[in-house]
């Protein structure tokens, strides 16, 4: 049985030197390459079909993280990620991205 998930992913990194935004462009380009989606400016998600994905997902994570700053994870069910509500500001995610009503092909 699937038990499908969402991997959210929250980050503050220093900016303050070229060392630092250069650690910040490369985990951005890591979380991008990996699948991960941009929910609002360092908060990513990316869907985990189960377990094992997430334990493979948290190890690439911490592998790939920047020496400085913080990295956070938080793991929400697709039901619990369909609830999302905008409160203020534009809708910038098509209403399919909060239905749990989507095809995932593997």
């Amino acid at each position: 049985m699937f038990r499908i998930m969402r991997l959210i992913v929250m980050f503050d990194l220093p900016t303050e030197t070229s060392a630092d935004r250069r650690n910040y462009r490369k985990f951005r380009k890591f979380l991008i390459q990996n699948g991960y989606s941009m929910m609002q400016y360092s908060i990513y998600s990316k869907i985990i079909l189960n377990r094992s994905v997430l334990s493979f997902q948290t190890v690439k994570l911490k592998q790939n993280a920047p020496p400085k700053g913080f990295v956070e994870t938080l793991i929400v069910t697709e039901n619990q990620y369909a609830n999302i509500e905008t409160i203020v500001g534009q809708e910038h995610r098509s209403s399919q991205e909060h239905s749990t009503k989507r095809m995932i092909i593997l």
